[in-house]
C-alpha cells in the first residue's frame, strides 16, 4: 500500500531532540492527523549545529542527531503506521570549516585539490593570486603577527595555522625540516614556538603563510576581496558547483539509497535560487528519485522547493517539482485578515512618525538591496562585473558593477531563471524589461554598462559564448542573495506599519484592494498546477508566529485606539529614552517595532481579573530577555542605527535599557497596564482570526505544514525564539484530553469556551486533520470553487473568505471569518455559488445541520446560516442523498 502525503509536520532536529526522541513521539504524531515528517537536514554538519544547514559529510548521518540504524528505525514505526518523512536537503553550500574534509583538502592543496571543482572559486580574482581569500582576521596580517595571535599546532596527522578558535591547515611540502621533525617526534614539538618567537620567527611565519594555498585577510576586506560564493553573505558557508554531475553524484548517493530503499518518502530543497541552474538540477534529482522510488512510497516522490515568489509571479511551470514550502500562501491568508481602509490609516499615521508622508516599502526595499550589493555582497558583484568586462570591453568593471547593482535592486523578484541568454520566458521577460527601465530612471547609472547587460540576457543566442553564458548566470545567482539580505533581512526590519505583514515572501507595500478576489485566483491556479505544494503558516525562518500575527492583524479594525495607544505609549517611556549622536534612542522605527512586539506576546487576560491585571514576575522576567535579544536583532537587521559589522554599543546599551526599563513594573508607571488593556480589546479577536487560518490551511488546495508545537497557541519571534525547545509531552496529555471531549471544538467555536484555552487550537486541528484523512480525494484531487459575498458594503463584502472542494458527488464548504463580527454592518452578506451546491450538510465542527436549497439559477444564501456571528469558522460536508 502506497503512503500518501496528506499533512506535514515541520521538526528542528537537534541534540535536545534527536531521531531516537522523534521516535518515541510517532504516536503522538499519528494521532494528531499528520501524514509525514519533515525532518530538518540528517546529514553530519558541524559539530553542536542549531539547525543542520552548515553540511560537511554527505555519505553519514550527522552524529549530534543518532546513527543511520536510528533514523531507519523511526522509518520504520512511521511506515507501521502509514506514514513516512519528508527530508530537507542543502545542495547550494557546506560548511566552510575544518570538519568538512573536502574544504580543508582544498586549503591544504589548492587548484591541485581532488575536491577543487566542488566549491565555486574564482581562482584568478584580483587579491587571490590563485589562492583561497579567507577574510577572518580581526585585524591586518601584519598585526596579528606582531600580536602573537597566530600559533602553529604540530600532530602527526598535520600541521595547523591556529587563530583563536580556527584551525587551518598548512601544505606539508611548506615546512621546514625542524617542523617537519616537531611533527612526528612530540618531544621536539617545543621547537615550534621557538621557531615563531621574537622577529625572526615572525618573519618565518610569515614566510609560511605567504607559501599556503589561502590568504588571510581582514574581515572587513572580505566585502571586495573574497573569491568564493557563499550562502548570501556567511563566509562560514561556501557555495557548491551543483551544476556538475561529479558534484550531484558525490553528494546524492546516501539521499538516493534512503529514497530506494523507502527510508525517505520526499524532499525538501533548501535555497534553490541559490543554483547555477535550478531546473537542470530539478530535473536531475527527479529523474534519480523518480528511479529509485520504493514500492511503498508516494506514486510521485514529492520535490519542494524552498522558493519565495513575489505576489504576481508563479513557479517555473517547467519544474519537475510538487511546489513550493509555502510563503505564498503564508503570505496569501495573513491578506484575508486585514481592513484596507485600517491599514491605510495605521500606515499613514506610522509615516507620520517617521516624519515622512511619502514613504514606501518598494523604495525602502530597492534602496536595502543597494546598500547591501554595495557593503557584504560587493565581492559577488565585482565578479560579474569582471565577467561582464571579459565578455564586453566597452564599460570598465567600475562601470559595470554599478550598472548591476541598480538593476538587481529594480528587480521585484528573487532571481530570474534563464538557461540560456537570449531563450527568455514571458514571466522573466517581463521583470526584466522593467528592471532595466527602471535602472536607467538612477541618474548615476552608467547608461552603456546597463545596455551591455541587457543584451547579454536579450539578444539573440550566439552559440559558444561562453563569456556571455557565464555572465547572466552569474548576475542570476548574485539577485537572490540580494533580495533576501536587501528585503528579508534588512527592509522589512526597517518599514513596519503592521509587522504582521512584515514575513518572508511578504509584501508589505501591496495594496489590499480585492484580497479576496486574488487569494480565490491563486488557490484555483495552485489546485491545477501545484496540487500538493506545500501550505505554511509558520517556519523555522518566519519573523513571528502565526498566532501573534493574528492579533496584530486585528488592529486594522481599530486603527484609531491603535494610533491612540501608540501615542501615550510614546509619552509614558519618554523617560526611559537616551540621546545618541544627538538623536534619540531607540529610534522611532524600533520603539514602534517594540510596541507591535510587546503585544503580541502578552497573555490574553485571566478570567475573573482585571483588564489591566499584569503578569506574574516570571513571565515578565522572560519575556524581558526575549525581548532584549529580539530588538537588539531587529535593529541589527534594520541597519539603521547599528548593525551586525557596524556596531553602535551606545545605541544598543540604550535599547537594551528601554526595553529593561518598559517593561519594569511599577505602581506610578501606567504603562504595562495599558498595554493588558490593549490587549484585552484584541487578544480575543486574535484567537478567533488563527482558529479560522487553521480551517484555511487545512482545507485549501495544497498539504498543510505544521510547525513544531504551533498545534499550541504560539506566541514566538525570529529564531532563536521560534528554534525553542517543544513540550511534546505536555501536547500529548492535552491531545488525550481533547480526543476524551468531543464538544472542545464545538463550545470554542460557539462562544461557550473561551478559545484562550490552548486545547482550543489543538483540537480544532486533530478535528480538521482527521477530516483530511477521512476525505483525502476530496481535498487532494477535489476541484476549487470559489464562493463569492454579495453586500451593499465593502465591509460586509470582506466579512468571511468562502469555497466549496468537489469531487464527483463529495463536496465540502469552508468558511473562515475575516473580519471582526461587529465590522460587518447592518447589511447581511449574501453567499453566491453553484447550483449543484444545494442540499443538506452537516457541520464538520459543530454538528449542526444546514440546509441549502435554490431561490434562483444560482445558489444564494445569507451568510450567517453557513457561517453563525458566533463562529469563526466552519466545515460542512454535504450529506449524501
Amino acid at each position: 500500500m502506497r503512503r500518501v502525503v496528506l499533512a506535514t509536520y515541520r521538526l528542528q532536529l537537534s541534540r535536545d531532540v534527536p531521531l531516537a526522541r522523534v521516535r518515541e513521539l510517532v504516536p503522538y504524531f499519528h494521532q494528531l492527523g499528520v501524514s509525514h515528517l519533515y525532518l530538518s537536514p540528517v546529514l553530519a554538519a558541524r559539530a553542536g549545529s542549531a539547525h543542520g544547514y552548515d553540511v560537511i559529510d554527505h555519505t553519514r548521518v550527522n552524529p549530534d542527531l543518532g546513527t543511520e540504524e536510528e533514523l531507519r528505525a523511526l522509518a520504520a514505526d512511521l511506515h507501521a503506521r502509514g506514514m513516512g518523512i519528508i527530508l530537507d536537503i542543502v545542495p547550494n553550500h557546506m560548511a566552510a570549516s575544518p570538519e568538512n574534509a573536502a574544504w580543508d583538502d582544498v586549503l591544504t592543496r589548492g587548484r591541485a585539490s581532488r575536491y577543487a571543482d566542488w566549491f565555486d572559486i574564482d581562482w584568478d580574482a584580483p587579491h587571490a593570486r590563485g589562492r583561497i581569500v579567507l577574510p577572518i582576521l580581526g585585524d591586518d596580517l601584519e598585526r596579528v603577527i606582531e600580536r602573537n595571535e597566530l600559533t602553529l599546532q604540530l600532530r602527526d596527522r598535520g600541521a595547523r595555522l591556529v587563530y583563536f578558535d580556527r584551525a587551518l591547515p598548512l601544505d606539508a611540502a611548506t615546512l621546514p625540516a625542524e617542523l617537519q621533525l616537531a611533527q612526528l617526534d612530540p618531544a621536539a614539538r617545543p621547537v615550534a614556538d621557538a621557531w615563531v618567537t621574537g622577529a625572526e620567527g615572525r618573519a618565518r611565519l610569515r614566510q609560511l603563510i605567504e607559501q599556503q594555498h589561502y590568504r588571510l585577510r581582514f574581515w572587513r576586506r572580505g566585502q571586495t576581496e573574497i573569491n568564493y560564493r557563499r550562502f548570501f553573505d556567511v563566509a562560514d558557508l561556501v557555495a557548491l558547483r551543483m551544476e556538475t554531475d561529479a558534484v550531484f553524484d558525490a553528494t546524492h548517493g546516501l539521499i538516493l539509497r534512503w529514497m530506494r530503499e523507502g527510508v525517505v518518502d520526499g524532499l525538501r530543497v533548501d535555497h534553490v535560487d541559490g543554483l547555477y541552474a535550478p531546473a537542470w538540477y530539478l530535473g536531475k534529482l527527479r529523474a534519480a528519485i523518480d528511479a529509485a522510488r520504493h514500492p511503498a512510497a508516494p506514486e510521485r516522490p514529492p520535490i519542494f522547493v524552498e522558493k519565495i515568489l513575489a505576489a504576481d509571479e508563479s513557479l517555473p511551470r517547467d519544474w519537475p517539482v510538487d511546489g513550493t514550502t509555502g510563503y505564498d500562501f503564508m503570505r496569501d491568508v495573513e491578506e484575508l485578515f486585514l481592513d484596507r481602509h485600517g491599514f491605510a490609516a495605521i500606515e499613514a499615521n506610522y509615516r507620520g512618525l517617521r516624519r515622512n508622508p511619502s514613504l514606501a516599502f518598494d523604495a525602502v526595499a530597492r534602496d536595502a538591496k543597494r546598500r547591501v550589493l554595495e557593503g557584504g555582497l560587493r565581492a559577488d558583484v565585482l565578479r560579474l562585473a569582471r565577467a561582464a568586462h571579459a565578455w564586453r570591453g566597452e564599460a570598465s568593471v567600475d562601470e559595470y558593477a554599478r550598472a548591476a547593482i541598480e538593476l538587481i535592486a529594480n528587480l521585484d523578484v528573487y532571481r530570474t531563471y534563464l538557461v540560456e541568454p537570449g531563450v527568455l520566458t514571458e514571466q522573466d521577460r517581463r521583470r526584466l524589461t522593467r528592471a532595466f527601465r527602471d535602472a536607467r530612471k538612477c541618474a548615476d547609472a552608467p547608461t552603456t554598462a546597463l545596455s551591455l547587460l541587457e543584451r547579454a540576457f536579450f539578444a539573440r543566442p550566439t552559440a559558444g559564448d561562453a563569456l556571455r553564458t557565464a555572465l547572466v548566470m552569474r548576475v542570476q545567482q548574485t539577485s537572490g542573495p540580494a533580495a533576501a539580505k536587501g528585503v528579508e533581512d534588512t527592509a522589512l526590519y526597517s518599514y513596519i506599519p503592521l509587522a504582521s505583514r512584515n514575513e518572508v515572501g511578504g509584501t508589505p507595500g501591496e495594496s489590499l484592494a480585492d484580497v479576496h478576489a486574488r487569494v480565490h485566483a491563486r488557490n484555483v491556479a495552485r489546485s491545477r498546477d501545484w496540487p500538493a505544494a506545500l501550505l505554511a503558516t509558520n517556519t523555522h525562518d518566519t519573523k513571528r508566529s502565526a498566532d501573534l500575527r493574528a492579533r496584530l492583524d486585528t488592529l486594522t479594525a481599530m486603527p484609531d485606539v491603535w494610533t491612540r495607544h501608540v501615542s501615550r505609549w510614546r509619552r509614558l517611556s519618554r523617560p526611559h529614552k537616551r540621546v545618541v549622536s544627538g538623536k534619540p534612542a531607540p529610534d522611532t522605527n524600533s520603539e514602534y517595532l517594540y510596541y507591535q512586539t510587546l503585544l503580541g506576546l502578552w497573555p490574553a487576560p485571566r478570567p475573573q481579573r482585571r483588564v489591566d491585571d499584569l503578569p506574574d514576575r516570571a513571565w515578565l522576567e522572560r519575556t524581558r530577555a526575549r525581548l532584549v535579544a529580539y530588538m537588539l536583532k531587529a535593529a541589527r537587521e534594520a541597519k539603521t542605527r547599528t548593525s551586525w559589522t557596524e556596531r553602535d554599543k551606545e545605541f544598543e546599551t540604550a535599547l537594551n535599557a528601554f526595553v529593561r526599563g518598559t517593561l519594569e513594573p511599577h505602581e506610578d508607571a501606567p504603562f504595562l497596564g495599558d498595554v493588558a488593556r490593549l490587549t484585552a480589546l484584541t487578544a480575543d479577536a486574535g484567537f478567533r482570526f488563527a482558529l479560522a487560518r487553521v480551517v484555511l490551511q487545512c482545507t485549501s488546495p495544497g498539504t498543510p505544514d505544521l510547525y513544531q508545537g504551533d498545534e499550541l497557541w504560539t506566541f514566538t519571534l525570529v529564531d532563536p525564539d521560534n528554534r525553542q525547545a517543544v513540550d511534546f509531552d505536555r501536547r500529548g496529555q492535552l491531545l488525550a484530553s481533547v480526543a476524551d471531549d468531543q464538544t472542545m471544538v464545538r463550545d470554542v467555536l460557539t462562544g461557550r469556551r473561551s478559545p484562550s484555552d490552548d486545547r482550543a487550537k489543538l483540537a480544532l486541528v486533530a478535528r480538521v486533520l482527521a477530516f483530511r484523512r477521512e476525505h483525502a480525494r476530496l481535498l487532494q484531487r477535489g476541484e476549487y470553487l470559489p464562493l463569492l459575498l454579495g453586500s451593499h458594503g465593502d465591509r460586509a463584502a470582506n466579512a468571511a473568505f468562502l469555497f466549496a472542494r468537489k469531487l464527483d458527488s463529495e463536496v465540502c464548504i469552508v468558511a473562515a471569518r475575516t473580519r471582526r463580527t461587529e465590522e460587518e454592518g447592518p447589511a447581511e452578506a449574501t453567499v453566491s455559488g453553484s447550483a449543484d451546491l444545494a442540499g443538506r450538510w452537516a457541520s464538520v465542527l459543530t454538528g449542526r445541520l444546514v440546509d441549502v436549497s435554490l431561490s434562483t439559477p444560482q445558489l444564494a444564501i445569507a451568510l450567517h446560516e453557513l457561517l453563525p456571528p458566533e463562529q469563526p469558522c466552519e466545515l460542512l460536508l454535504r450529506i449524501p442523498t
